[in-house]
């Protein structure tokens, strides 16, 4: 037979080889790289700087468009669902809303006047205290949007003036606002669909802002009035228009030629010398181009497009023409800094993993040898307890198992030997197979992207069934169904070995099901004079992404139900049971939950579940049971399904271990819910 590679010599090769083939790639295109800017001349790498700036200009405007294009949706969003109060006023409970008051200030609070004199509250009450439900969703846009958004309000053509703000302590005592001739509204009444107006001073001395307006409409589809949004254009510079380049300065210049600047700082463009009158002339026909000024500056300029505004870039020659020598320099510099810290990294690579590697394997290794020395029957022994850890439990608990199973052995009688000798191995693997299990739900009870429960009914007899579910990281859970072959406590040293080997390996961070169960059969193998294999269904899902992959060793078929649908099984092909032969490879196939998406996972004790006239359960009754409530909790569809079986089998005896797992996956939604 040949000799194994043990864990700890994979590791280190793996370890090795990466930081080898790293380094030598590393090498190879630094000195290409190096090669090639040699080569280069002035020329060229003026060229390459121009490309990028109009790269960086091209990706600003890109950027502007997706913020303002953002701002657009935000206030049409919250236009459809004012529109919505008006066609189902019944359905939402009508809130107060108060004065402005200086105690309000720095808080985000709905405050309420009037458009004229001639306008009272009676009149508008009640559209008032329906349109202030509008603060649910309010809130959350105005704390996502990083200080943009500074306000929101709602004006009505019957004369309601609803703001959204903090700022109660400027306006305590206002009591009437005229807005019918402002911008936003015309604007936003005429054009009949969302807009930016021109920039102007916020009335408040917030700063320099403009205005995103939509129209909202009654149930009958009329015109009912504006809601507004107002942005500080000097968080925009900040956060949008601002460009990290030396020396480089970003401007926004508006249809008419002005430019935007924060603090009311907007001159004319033809005011900037530095600006020749073609290239101002290209910037306010909305082209996109890179110009050189003849004055010591490049203008690299587009439109934005959502506000029909100019994005412009003006930098030095001096910043583009930068000397080829200076470049090669930096080159060499870097290229042998880099290398020198890439081999210290290298060396310490390899210190770390094989601490790690050999902190990993070496309990490990020391448990398998006293386990079989264990089970082939030497009670005295007993297994080294290392760290606190799955592994050290797991120790104990042969350790405890050796000494109950002797305790029973010396206590037996010669009437009662072999049957009291059976009944004892049975209920001490009875017993550390229940404790190897979850058992306590929710087992996470800090994440909210999901929710999972298993339950495991054993037979009379002790039997192999285990489940198993654990973060491989912070990003990835584990899910294990399986089934040993066979009966007794061999097959419950199995599980506990099988089911040890797979949740060690995985969370050496390995992510592929199929790689996980080829390292733990090629263990599983090793010894194996019982012959005993197991049946593994292994899934390793992304919980940010609901994706997944898993493998299935000839495990039963997995029953999946999307969202709003029933529960049906999910047929491919298997791979062969583990432990089965030795160089065994295993298929994986991917797949995707979305939220609302529930899997549900088992072994065959619940198929194969049979009554008294000899008639199995079988999988049809298994998804009836499982779509009578098919968006019930895992809890609820693991409760339905023992019910169906329990109601099916009677007082037929049971012969198998019944195991199942549910999980229902909400990724991001739940606290979508929650809030």
């Amino acid at each position: 037979m040949t000799k194994r590679k043990t864990i700890r010599n994979k590791i280190l090769s793996m370890a090795l080889l990466i930081s080898i083939l790293s380094l030598l790639l590393t090498g190879i295109m630094g000195i290409v790289n190096m090669r090639r800017i040699q080569d280069d001349s002035s020329e060229a790498l003026t060229d390459r700087m121009k490309a990028n700036l109009t790269s960086i200009v091209n990706d600003k405007v890109a950027l502007a468009d997706l913020q303002l294009n953002g701002y657009l949706s935000d206030i049409h969003n919250v236009s459809e669902f004012i529109h919505r109060l008006y066609v189902n006023p019944d359905g939402y409970i009508k809130k107060e809303v108060g004065f402005p008051d200086a105690v309000n200030k720095d808080k985000l609070v709905m405050q309420k006047c009037l458009l004229n004199e001639t306008i009272t509250w009676d009149m508008v009450n009640d559209e008032m205290g329906l349109l202030a439900n509008t603060e649910d969703i309010l809130n959350p846009i105005i704390s996502l949007s990083n200080g943009f958004i500074i306000n929101f309000y709602i004006n009505t053509e019957s004369g309601v003036v609803l703001a959204y703000d903090t700022q109660s302590d400027i306006k305590a005592g206002v009591k009437y606002y005229d807005y019918m001739d402002t911008e936003y509204y015309k604007g936003a009444k005429e054009k009949n669909k969302p807009f930016f107006t021109d920039v102007y001073e916020d009335a408040f001395g917030r700063g320099t802002v403009i205005t995103c307006a939509a129209p909202f409409y009654d149930a009958n589809d009329k015109f009912a009035g504006v809601v507004a949004m107002d942005i500080l254009i000097e968080d925009l510079y900040n956060n949008v228009i601002r460009i990290a380049m030396d020396k480089a300065t970003a401007i926004l210049v508006d249809h008419s030629g002005k430019i935007i600047m924060p603090g009311g700082r907007s001159y004319p463009l033809s005011e900037n010398q530095n600006v020749s009158p073609e290239t101002a002339a290209n910037i306010l026909a909305g082209r996109k181009s890179l110009d050189y000024s003849g004055s010591g500056y490049y203008y690299a300029y587009g439109p934005i497009s959502d506000v029909g505004w100019e994005y412009c870039v003006m930098i030095p020659d001096s910043v583009i023409l930068k000397p080829a020598e200076a470049i090669e320099n930096k080159i060499w510099t870097s290229q042998i800094t880099f290398i020198i810290i890439f081999v210290i990294i290298m060396i310490l690579v390899f210190i770390l993993v094989n601490h790690f590697a050999n902190n990993i394997t070496k309990p490990l290794t020391s448990l398998t040898r006293d386990v079989a020395s264990i089970s082939g029957g030497h009670l005295d022994y007993r297994a080294t307890v290392y760290d606190n850890d799955e592994i050290g439990a797991l120790a104990e608990k042969f350790n405890d198992m050796a000494q109950s199973l002797k305790e029973y052995i010396t206590n037996l009688t010669a009437v009662t030997a072999e049957k009291e000798r059976i009944g004892a191995e049975l209920n001490v693997a009875t017993q550390i197979q229940a404790d190897m299990l979850p058992s306590i739900f929710p087992p996470f009870p800090d994440r909210n992207e999901f929710d999972i429960y298993a339950t495991m009914t054993p037979a009379k007899e002790v039997g192999g069934d285990f489940y198993d579910f654990f973060l491989v990281d912070n990003d990835h859970l584990a899910l294990v169904m399986a089934d040993v072959s066979g009966k007794g406590v061999p097959a419950a040293l199995f599980m506990v070995i099988a089911k040890t080997l797979i949740k060690n390996h995985a969370q050496l961070g390995e992510y592929s099901p199929a790689n996980v169960l080829m390292r733990a059969n090629e263990q599983l193998c090793e010894g194996n004079e019982a012959e005993l294999f197991v049946t593994v269904w292994l899934a390793i899902i992304e919980i940010s992404t609901g994706k997944g992959k898993a493998a299935n060793a000839g495990h039963e078929h997995p029953v999946l139900r999307r969202k709003d649908g029933n529960f049906e099984l999910v047929v491919y092909r298997h791979s062969p049971a583990v432990a089965t032969m030795e160089g065994m490879k295993f298929k994986e196939h991917d797949f995707e939950l979305h939220p609302g998406d529930t899997l549900f996972v088992y072994t065959d004790g619940v198929p194969e579940a049979t009554d008294a006239n000899e008639e199995l359960f079988g999988t049809d009754r298994m998804l009836e049971a499982l779509n009578k409530n098919p968006n019930g909790s895992p809890k609820e569809l693991l409760t339905a399904v023992k019910a169906s079986v329990d109601a099916f089998v009677g007082e037929a005896p049971q012969f198998d271990d019944l195991t199942m797992l549910g999980l229902k996956y909400f990724g991001s939604e739940r606290g979508t819910a929650d809030t």
